[in-house]
């Protein structure tokens, strides 16, 4: 299923009818104003979640797991909460997402509505050999690039 679900994002396809891919990380770079805010973070084991749109309709579902433990005030594992995002380009081995829409649980929460955009946040794919090798987490209000690494 994973092969099959990488060719509908190399395809551009933001209406895939099944399926997820998981990305498992081990390492990551964070960059700040693009410079090197922390060097190698080896031995920091992530899990990407690229899946149908959970809730239907366009686009995907971006969910990233700590995989080191959970969290002693969230008690789970969730690293970055489910981000509905859509591909907005696509280039040979590279695909581009971005988030669209809001957190209506935020939203009710009374967080404000620049706080709660999906569109905040999006992921850089790099693809080889039908499996994904990097990726770029930016989170844009922040000026932040995280890159994960196998």
């Amino acid at each position: 299923m994973e092969n099959h679900f990488v060719d509908y994002l190399i395809e551009g396809d933001n209406y895939p009818p099944v399926g997820y891919i998981p990305f498992d990380s081990s390492d990551h770079i964070r960059f700040q104003s693009g410079k090197d805010a922390s060097g190698h973070n080896l031995g920091c084991n992530r899990r990407f979640i690229i899946e149908k749109n959970i809730e239907g309709g366009e686009g995907y579902t971006v969910t990233i797991y700590n995989l080191d433990g959970i969290h002693p005030l969230w008690k789970d594992n969730i690293q970055m909460a489910p981000k509905r995002m859509r591909i907005i380009s696509t280039s040979e081995n590279i695909v581009e997402l971005r988030g669209y829409g809001y957190d209506e649980d935020a939203l009710a929460l009374g967080v404000p509505l620049t706080d709660a955009s999906f569109d905040n946040y999006g992921i850089v794919l790099l693809i080889e050999d039908a499996e994904i090798r990097r990726i770029q987490l930016n989170i844009y209000d922040r000026n932040v690039s995280i890159v994960y690494l196998k």
